[in-house]
């Protein structure tokens, strides 16, 4: 899957979608981690590194089915494309910092999805 280069992409992808639909998943470049965030404001977000040849995405999607079963909100997985999980925690690194109440858990600590 090629990453969706800016948040125009995303928001189109969304539009496009067939009424009634509430999840979205798709790829997206390091740097739009920040714009994705404040794009999708009314969307439950996951983001999960995805490097290619290396990544196992069936605990990330089942990460996700379980969170969209929680939620009615509108829900939306981004893989974020990286080389390495160095530059997928360095993207994530830029972030501003929130206060703990504002994180989520999704109690599966059987789930490992970073080294």
């Amino acid at each position: 899957m090629i990453p969706m280069n800016s948040v125009n992409a995303i928001l189109d992808a969304l539009a496009s979608q067939q009424h009634g639909e509430t999840s979205l998943i798709v790829t997206i470049e390091p740097g739009l981690i920040h714009d994705a965030m404040h794009a999708l404001r009314d969307y439950r977000k996951l983001f999960a590194p995805l490097i290619s040849g290396v990544t196992d995405t069936a605990p990330i999607y089942a990460a996700y089915e379980k969170m969209r079963a929680r939620v009615t909100a509108p829900t939306i997985l981004l893989f974020v494309a990286c080389q390495t999980i160095e530059e997928f925690r360095e993207a994530l690194g830029r972030m501003p910092i929130r206060h703990s109440s504002e994180w989520r858990s999704l109690d599966d600590d059987h789930l490992e999805f970073l080294p």
